[in-house]
């Protein structure tokens, strides 16, 4: 069986993905399921990163795979052949209506409601003048959301349900969200300047936001 650690979560990220824009949705969903993670309650930071990893490993496949016919379901396989923890696999595979995967426990209904939310508040960012996500309100993001031409390729419908799921109003989601994307903005591109490539090998974890 594979170790649930984030060196091995992040290796076979790194393997399976060498786009740098994925590669940062994954490192920017971590930092949100962490974030959800300790918003709900959860104080063990074992089960924090456990969250975590599952934000990175969400689409790991996605860009060998990219096709819903395949996407999440050919991860859940190669997870599986890996030995990784079945909790994981099936919060993996959770994250896409289309699989029929319910959402039962409180770490795969967080990925619903971090996933397209997580790369939304992303795109908000760039379109302001500073390009920096701790420059971006709530209310900005709820306007947006409401504009289906921006961002058109994100599903509102995962946004909805997402914070439906998780239980929470979706302005405050948002803010959480947002919240925990302020620490790594720079390593996001979202700090006010281009981001450097993240490497093969594993960059620090996110800190929890302040």
């Amino acid at each position: 069986m594979t170790a649930p650690t984030r060196e091995n979560a992040w290796a076979l990220l790194t393997e399976f993905t060498a786009s740098q824009a994925l590669r940062r949705h994954a490192l920017a969903v971590e930092a949100s399921m962490r974030a959800l993670a300790r918003s709900s309650g959860v104080t063990d930071e074992a089960e924090v990163e456990r969250w975590g990893l599952v934000g990175l490993l969400h689409d790991f496949d996605y860009e060998k795979y990219p096709t819903e016919a395949d996407h999440v379901f050919r991860g859940m396989e190669i997870l599986r052949h890996r030995g990784w923890p079945e909790d994981v696999i099936r919060a993996v595979g959770g994250h896409a209506f289309y699989t029929g995967i319910p959402r039962e426990t409180p770490m795969e209904k967080a990925i619903l409601a971090a996933d397209e939310l997580t790369g939304f508040v992303g795109a908000c960012a760039l379109v302001r003048p500073s390009k920096r996500i701790a420059d971006v309100p709530v209310e900005s993001v709820m306007k947006r959301l409401k504009e289906k031409a921006f961002a058109a390729k994100v599903d509102r419908e995962y946004v909805r349900r997402g914070a439906e799921e998780w239980g929470l109003p979706l302005p405050e989601l948002v803010a959480v969200v947002l919240a925990s994307q302020v620490p790594l903005a720079d390593a996001l591109g979202l700090g006010g300047a281009p981001a450097s490539d993240l490497p093969d090998t594993p960059c620090p974890p996110p800190p929890p936001a302040p």
